[in-house]
């Protein structure tokens, strides 16, 4: 749980690694209040809830450090020199490349709609959700065929890999981050 948070900070992210401490705190605590406290079945479901969040927070929390500090030519150099197959190679490309786009595109949906009034409140809940699905949808439909387009330019088709200038390797801070997992998975594993 630390891992995502040190790569937050280095990352320059200190407002979303705050934000992920404080509400991984908050999400134990209401889970330990709810299993210790009380019983019946709302303090159950609250509890099964938190646990559940508590456990997938970390890997949402990786997934976000992970796509705002990995370019997208240094994942296809690493993963080449890894000996990956390019079917593999080129879509996990294009999703890195795609979800901070489709992440703006909502932002943008949303700010065109508060801009215009339409609220929940002010147009029904069925109006809402078709006032904000449907631009979604075209605004992330061309943007996925602008980020085809520009794979065809850069030839991610070609049969032959590409030359690569980005300098992948193993580094210090790729040791410590590995030492720290290892030993948590240690900890782990023999019940420390």
């Amino acid at each position: 749980m630390i891992i995502p948070v040190v790569l937050a900070v280095l990352a320059g992210r200190w407002q979303m690694a705050l934000g992920y401490i404080v509400l991984s705190g908050a999400v134990f605590a209401i889970e330990m209040v709810c299993m210790n406290s009380f019983q019946g079945v709302v303090a159950i479901v609250v509890g099964a809830t938190m646990g559940l969040i508590a456990r997938v927070l970390p890997t949402a929390m990786m997934g976000y450090v992970t796509i705002i500090t990995i370019k997208v030519s240094d994942l296809m150099a690493a993963l080449e020199r890894w000996h990956m197959p390019r079917p593999v190679v080129i879509p996990l490309a294009v999703i890195l490349r795609f979800l901070p786009t489709a992440f703006e595109e909502n932002r943008a949906v949303a700010t065109a709609m508060e801009v215009r009034g339409l609220t929940v409140k002010a147009v029904g809940v069925k109006s809402w959700v078709e006032y904000r699905t449907v631009p979604l949808i075209i605004a992330t439909v061309n943007a996925g065929e602008e980020l085809a387009q520009a794979a065809l330019t850069r030839a991610l088709g070609a049969p032959l890999r590409p030359s690569r200038i980005a300098d992948v390797g193993f580094r210090l801070y790729d040791g410590i981050m590995l030492a720290i997992a290892a030993a948590g998975l240690a900890i782990w594993i023999w019940g420390g």
